[in-house]
């Protein structure tokens, strides 16, 4: 069935019902090529995003530097063709060497004037982001090595006495900077990218703090901290059995069009929700041939612009008011980062 045709069907599908079952069959598998396609669009836009906002704002921000980045990355070692030489590139005018480094406006530079705000005394969450990317590329240097030793020696510089980093929620920038959990759920990724068992007795010792820390850490009602909490306990060899009923929690909560919501009170599904779920349900084994998936995937498919993106709302508040922001492209970007994580992890092209 082709893609229009299986979009006809659904939404005669859902106006004929209110009511989906999590277990209902959808219409039809998505197809490889339809997945395949969805991805080279959204790498696409992904990397025109992501170039375009290192010319001109000269920051490796979380959204446009470290998310996408990762998932150009993962579709590479998935299989998908894309631009190696602008991860080549990108990632050297990145973390070709501490000038370098220090020119992403992420990485404190000893030259440039104290910031401040109560945030300039914590982590700059652009770090943990760009260090995940990294260990994404196909190769690295031995100069873009150092830069992700002096990024842990960094993280763990500002790790508090207890294991865990500052939040600062006078950011106001959710889902990318949500709450303490999910932040220190990257910064934890980024630790256990760089800290081998061969490290430093310091280093292991933060890692290891930090991750008490978060396993004790109170989840909050906040659909992304449940999401980053399996995400962690995966990545630390958790038992399926100890986090089945995590997974069983995230898919009680896919929504009748397929998707996933960043919150209980966001009336549609969005791609970043339904991406970053889908991806961490694959992490923990759920295939493509599962019902949910499939309806998820579907989602995406179904939802995708011409022009490789999703279309997101913001919930960011810079003025405190909710969903204030003026700048959509952040947000665009990072649903684009975790659909084409998701996909392309649930997907992967065969060689």
């Amino acid at each position: 069935m082709h893609l229009r045709s299986l979009l006809a069907f659904v939404i005669f599908g859902f106006c004929s019902s209110n009511i989906v079952l999590a277990d209902a069959p959808i219409a039809a598998a998505p197809k490889p090529e339809q997945i395949k396609q969805s991805v080279e669009r959204a790498v696409e836009y992904l990397q025109d995003e992501t170039e375009s906002w290192l010319s001109t704002r000269k920051c490796a921000a979380c959204h446009h530097a470290g998310m996408p980045l990762w998932a150009i990355g993962e579709a590479a070692r998935q299989g998908y063709n894309v631009d190696k030489q602008f991860l080549a590139e990108t990632t050297e005018s990145l973390l070709g060497n501490i000038e370098k480094l220090r020119a992403t406006r992420v990485f404190p530079d000893p030259k440039a004037a104290p910031d401040p705000r109560p945030q300039g005394r914590g982590l700059n969450m652009g770090l943990p982001f760009l260090a995940v990317a990294a260990r994404s590329m196909p190769s690295l240097s031995s100069g873009h090595k150092q830069s992700l030793t002096l990024i842990a020696e960094e993280i763990i510089k500002k790790q508090q006495p207890d294991g865990s980093w500052e939040f600062f929620a006078t950011l106001r920038r959710p889902p990318i900077n949500e709450t303490q959990i999910t932040e220190a759920a990257w910064t934890i990724i980024a630790l256990q990218n760089e800290i081998s068992a061969d490290a430093p007795k310091s280093q292991r010792e933060a890692l290891a703090k930090a991750l008490i820390w978060f396993e004790s850490a109170k989840t909050s009602d906040v659909y992304q901290d449940k999401i980053m909490k399996l995400l962690i306990a995966i990545r630390t060899g958790k038992s399926r059995e100890s986090v089945q009923p995590a997974i069983n929690e995230l898919l009680g909560q896919q929504r009748p069009d397929g998707g996933w919501s960043q919150t209980i009170s966001t009336p549609k599904s969005d791609a970043f929700a339904t991406g970053q779920t889908l991806y961490v349900l694959a992490l923990a084994g759920e295939k493509v041939d599962r019902p949910e998936i499939q309806r998820g995937i579907s989602f995406l498919l179904m939802t995708q612009a011409s022009d490789g993106s999703w279309p997101m709302t913001s919930r960011a508040t810079p003025n405190g008011e909710p969903g204030s922001a003026k700048l959509l492209t952040p947000i665009t970007c990072a649903a684009a980062s975790w659909a084409t994580l998701a996909l392309t992890k649930l997907a992967p092209i065969k060689k």
